[in-house]
C-alpha cells in the first residue's frame, strides 16, 4: 500500500497553492509554435526517397525534424513539418572530429599532471574564440530567420570536457585572467583569500587554482593529520568554470537574439548536475530559453522548479520497449515536457527508410499511437496551472563539488576515470536527492527545487518544508535566511552533515546551523549517516514513530530524529541515511514504508497533506493543476531511472478529501459524483481526472 495519509485531519489543513508565474524574474515568453507538444524525429542515414521522405514523417505523426546547421531549412515548409537548427557550435563539446582533441589532453594530464595540459581549446575566455564564432553564429541566425525555426540548439552535449567527467579545464592565460578577476569579487582582499585558501600569494596575478591532483594530495596530508579539510583553492576553479560555461551560452544567445528574437535558443543532451563540465542546472536555467536534458539525477524536475514558465523542455524517446516508453512520456508530460525527440537507427527505426515506399515499422505505429494521445492530454494540461504543495528541496552547486571530492576519496589515484556514466550511479549525493524527492512524491505531494541563489536572496518566503539533502557546504547568507524561515513559521529538514563547510568547500569550526537544529555535528564526512537504518535499528525505529503520534514532539529514545522549536518553526535533524530509499521503494516495500512514514508526519505538522490518496500502485506521482474553477489530478507510474517497466494490470483506489464530480480525462467518460473510486492500472498509462466540485 502507498501514500495511505490520515484522511480524516485533511479538512484542517492546507492543501495547496499556486506556483508563481516567474521565478527569480526569469523572463516568462511563449513561443511561437510551443503552444502545442511537438514530435520531432531525429534519424540517421540518408532515405530511399529523399523526395517522399518529409511526407513519410508527416504521415507517421511527426510535427519536426532536425537540419543541421548549414543545412537547406527550407524543405519543411511545404511538407507542413517544423524543424530546429541544431548543432550550431561544434566548439560546445568534444564530440566526433573533435573527441581526438580532448583525449590528447587527458592522456597527456593523466601521466604529467601538469597545468599545460589544461587549456581547453578553445578557451571560453579567449576572444579569439568570439572573434570566430560571433560572425559565424550571426550568419546562421540571418539564415534561418527568415523560414521560422522552431528553436536553435548552440549544441548537443556540450560540456566544457567530455560530458560531466572530470577535467580541470581551464588554465588558459585568458581564463586565468578572468578567474583572478572574478576571485577580487568574491573576497574583499588578497589577504581574505590566502587565510579562505591557506595559501600565501603575494599578488593577484600570482593566484593560481590547484588541480585536482594537487588538491587531492592537500586532502590526504589533511586526513592523516586530523586537520579539517580545506577545498577552496579547487572549488572555487570550478565555480567559475561553471560561470564561464553558462555565460558563453548566454552570451551566444544573445547573439543569436540580436537576429531572430522570435525563436527559443537552447542546447540539447544537458547533463545531470555535477562538479564537472560546467552543470549547475542554476546557471544554465538562466542562459537558455530551451532545453532537452537527460534526466539524470532528477535534472528534469530540477529544471522544471527553475525555467521560466513557457520554457520549452524536451526529452529523447530511444529503443523499443513501449511499456518504458510510455511511461517516460506520461510522467514527463505532467513535468511539463512540450515536446519529444525521437530517435531513430539502425537499431530501432520508426521508418523503414531504405525499403520501397518506406513502410512504418511497428515501433513507428506505436509511436504513433503513444504520442498522438499525448498531445492531445497536452493540448489540455499546458492550459492549466500546476499547484504546489510548498515543499522546498535544496539545490547547492557546492555541495555537490563536495561532495565529488568526498566519493573519489575510494579512487585514489584513478579519479580521472570516474566517468559520467559511473557517477550516475555511485555518487551519493545523487542518491540522497532523489530518495527527498521520491518519498515526497510517494506520499502524493509535489516537491520543487530551490537554489542556492533563491536562498541567498530570501526566496523561500512562500514555502511551508525546506529540506536540506547532504547539504554540506554552504554560504553564511544561506545560513542567516533559513534561519529566518525557520523563525518565520517555517519547517527545516537536514539528514546529516548540513552546513558543515562554507560555500568555497572550506571545512567550518561547527556547523552553521547547528544552532538551529540544537546539535553538534561531528565535523568529517562519512559515507553512510549516523544513523544508518539496517536491522534492529530499523525495526526499533518503526517502533518508536509508531509509538509517538504527535511529530512535535521530541523522539527522546531515537537517535536518529532531533526535533526544534525555533520562533514560531521546527527544526528536524534526523540523522538518518536516506542514501538507499530509492532503492527500497522497488526492493523493500517495508524499509520503505519507515521512511514515509516519518515524512508523512513532518508534512503534516507543516499543514500539509496530499487531497488525495490512493492504494496499489507501489511507485506513482501525483500532478495537480486547476483551470481556476476546475481541479486536474493526474496519478502515473514514477520507478526508479533504469528500473525495467512491463505491462502488469491491477486496480487502484483513489480517496479523496470530498466529494467531487469526476470525469476520465483519458477514457472521457463521467464517473459520477464520488469520495472514492476504483479504477483499472496500468503503470504505463496515466491516470488523469476532471475533479469538479459540488
Amino acid at each position: 500500500m502507498l501514500a495511505r495519509v490520515q484522511l480524516a485531519s485533511l479538512a484542517a489543513l492546507c492543501l495547496c497553492e499556486l506556483i508563481p508565474a516567474a521565478l527569480f524574474g526569469q523572463e516568462v515568453k511563449e513561443w511561437p509554435g510551443w503552444d502545442q507538444y511537438q514530435v520531432i524525429l531525429w534519424s540517421t542515414e540518408a532515405p530511399s526517397s529523399a523526395g517522399d521522405w518529409l511526407t513519410r514523417v508527416s504521415q507517421a505523426g511527426f510535427t519536426a525534424e532536425q537540419c543541421g546547421a548549414g543545412s537547406d531549412c527550407q524543405r519543411f515548409s511545404p511538407a507542413h513539418l517544423g524543424f530546429y537548427v541544431e548543432n550550431m557550435i561544434p566548439e560546445l563539446a568534444f564530440l566526433h572530429a573533435r573527441q581526438p582533441v580532448y583525449q590528447a589532453d587527458w592522456n597527456r594530464y593523466s601521466v604529467r599532471k601538469d597545468r599545460e595540459s589544461l587549456i581547453r581549446k578553445p578557451c571560453f575566455d579567449d576572444p579569439a574564440f568570439w572573434d570566430s564564432v560571433s560572425p559565424k553564429v550571426t550568419a546562421f541566425a540571418k539564415t534561418y530567420a527568415g523560414v521560422h525555426p522552431l528553436a536553435y540548439d548552440l549544441r548537443d552535449e556540450p560540456s566544457i570536457g567530455s560530458f560531466v567527467s572530470p577535467m580541470d579545464y581551464c588554465f588558459c592565460p585568458h581564463t586565468m585572467r578572468a578567474f583572478r578577476q572574478w576571485l577580487q569579487k568574491q573576497y574583499s582582499s588578497l589577504a581574505g583569500l590566502n587565510q579562505e585558501w591557506d595559501t600565501a600569494f603575494s599578488k593577484w596575478d600570482d593566484v593560481t587554482p590547484f588541480t585536482t591532483f594537487e588538491i587531492k594530495a592537500r586532502e590526504k596530508e589533511a586526513l592523516a593529520q586530523a586537520r579539517p579539510e580545506n577545498y577552496a583553492p579547487w572549488m572555487d576553479h570550478r565555480a567559475y568554470m561553471d560561470e564561464s560555461f553558462a555565460s558563453a551560452l548566454n552570451r551566444l544567445r544573445s547573439i543569436i537574439r540580436k537576429q531572430d528574437p522570435s525563436a527559443p535558443v537552447g542546447i540539447a543532451g544537458a547533463q545531470m548536475p555535477s562538479a564537472w563540465g560546467g552543470y549547475d542546472l542554476w546557471q544554465i536555467s538562466r542562459a537558455v530559453d530551451w532545453i532537452e536534458p537527460y534526466d539524470k539525477g532528477n535534472s528534469r524536475r530540477i529544471l522544471r522548479s527553475f525555467l521560466p514558465a513557457g520554457a520549452p523542455v524536451l526529452s529523447t524517446f530511444f529503443g523499443a520497449n513501449m511499456p518504458e516508453l510510455q511511461t517516460q512520456a506520461w510522467r514527463l508530460l505532467f513535468e511539463g515536457d512540450r515536446g519529444a525527440i525521437v530517435w531513430d537507427d539502425g537499431q530501432s527505426r520508426v521508418i523503414e527508410k531504405s525499403k520501397p515506399g518506406m513502410p512504418l515499422t511497428d515501433r513507428g505505429r506505436q509511436l504513433d499511437r503513444l504520442f498522438t494521445g499525448v498531445r492531445r492530454m497536452s493540448a489540455l494540461w499546458t492550459r492549466l496551472t500546476p499547484m504546489s504543495d510548498r515543499i522546498a528541496i535544496h539545490y547547492s552547486q557546492s555541495s555537490i563539488r563536495a561532495h565529488w571530492m568526498f566519493d573519489s576519496r575510494e579512487d585514489g589515484g584513478n579519479w580521472l576515470k570516474r566517468l559520467a556514466s559511473y557517477e550516475e550511479q555511485h555518487s551519493r549525493l545523487l542518491k540522497v536527492r532523489n530518495s527527498f524527492a521520491k518519498v515526497t512524491q510517494d506520499l502524493g505531494l509535489e516537491p520543487d527545487f530551490v537554489s542556492y541563489e533563491q536562498i541567498e536572496t530570501g526566496l523561500l518566503k512562500g514555502y511551508k518544508v525546506l529540506l536540506l539533502p547532504q547539504s554540506v557546504a554552504m554560504s553564511p547568507a544561506e545560513c542567516r535566511n533559513i534561519e529566518a524561515f525557520v523563525r518565520a513559521g517555517g519547517t527545516v529538514v537536514a539528514d546529516n552533515m548540513v552546513g558543515t563547510m562554507d560555500e568555497h568547500g572550506r571545512r567550518l569550526h561547527e556547523g552553521c546551523l547547528d544552532g538551529v537544529f540544537g546539535v553538534q555535528q561531528k565535523l568529517g564526512w562519512k559515507p553512510h549517516g549516523d544513523g544508518a537504518p539496517g536491522g534492529r535499528a530499523l525495526a526499533a525505529f518503526d517502533a518508536r514513530l509508531a509509538s509517538q503520534p504527535d511529530v512535535r514532539s521530541p523522539f527522546p529514545e531515537a537517535p536518529m530524529v532531533r526535533e526544534r522549536t525555533v520562533g514560531r518553526g521546527l527544526a528536524i535533524y534526523l540523522n538518518l541515511d536516506m542514501h538507499d530509499y530509492g532503492e527500497f521503494r522497488e526492493s523493500s516495500p517495508a524499509a520503505a514504508a519507515v521512511y514515509r512514514k516519518l515524512f508523512d508526519r513532518i508534512y503534516q505538522s507543516a499543514g500539509i497533506v496530499s487531497p488525495i490518496a490512493w492504494s496499489g500502485p507501489r511507485s506513482a506521482a501525483l500532478y495537480r493543476a486547476t483551470d481556476g474553477k476546475n481541479e486536474y489530478a493526474a496519478l502515473v507510474s514514477n520507478p526508479e531511472t533504469g528500473s525495467r517497466v512491463t505491462e502488469s494490470h491491477g486496480r487502484i483506489e483513489i480517496v479523496f478529501r470530498k466529494q467531487y464530480q469526476i470525469t476520465d480525462m483519458v477514457r472521457q467518460v463521467e464517473l459520477g459524483a464520488h469520495s472514492t473510486i476504483s479504477l483499472d492500472w496500468t503503470p504505463s498509462q496515466p491516470v488523469v481526472l476532471k475533479l469538479a466540485p459540488q
